[in-house]
């Protein structure tokens, strides 16, 4: 796994209006201007778990062809992000190691999302389980009548 990793993504308004529109409105401050400014954002903010959700994309897209299980995410929003803003992610390898009897390697990546101010905008730490290049489950392998064709979740543990 790598022991950093920095990645930059963009919400627009379009995928934000999207993303309201998939979960049925959300929040209003998240979709009314009014609403937004009288409780003191400085505009309409995204919803937080689309900032999340974009952030752990950029991330595991490094592991498209790797199965992957998301074991832990624990964050704390430090400010609001609005559409439009770039966001970089910078995270760092806090632990890592093989997981005994799997091809899984375990990891922990702890780091932030940060606006172009350079100020912090979100706090995650993630535990995460990557099938790496090379092992009977990774894309690619050769498979054999034990090996399973498709990857298949299994409880964390």
């Amino acid at each position: 796994m790598p022991p950093r990793f920095s990645g930059v993504f963009t919400l627009s308004s379009a995928l934000h209006d999207a993303y309201l529109q998939a979960v049925g409105g959300g929040h209003p401050v998240h979709s009314s201007r009014e609403l937004a400014l009288q409780s003191d954002f400085a505009d309409v903010p995204l919803a937080g778990i689309h900032v999340l959700g974009a952030a752990m994309a950029t991330f595991t897209r490094q592991f498209a062809g790797n199965p992957m299980l998301l074991l832990k995410v624990e964050t704390k929003f430090l400010r609001p992000a609005y559409p439009g803003d770039a966001l970089a992610l910078e995270l760092e390898l806090r632990e890592s190691g093989e997981v005994a009897g799997t091809p899984f390697t375990g990891g922990r990546y702890q780091g932030y999302c940060i606006d172009a101010g350079q100020q912090e905008v979100l706090m995650l730490d993630f535990k995460i389980r990557v099938a790496l290049a090379g092992s009977s489950l990774s894309a690619g392998a050769p498979q054999s009548a034990s090996t399973p064709t498709a990857p298949c979740l299994r409880p964390a543990g």
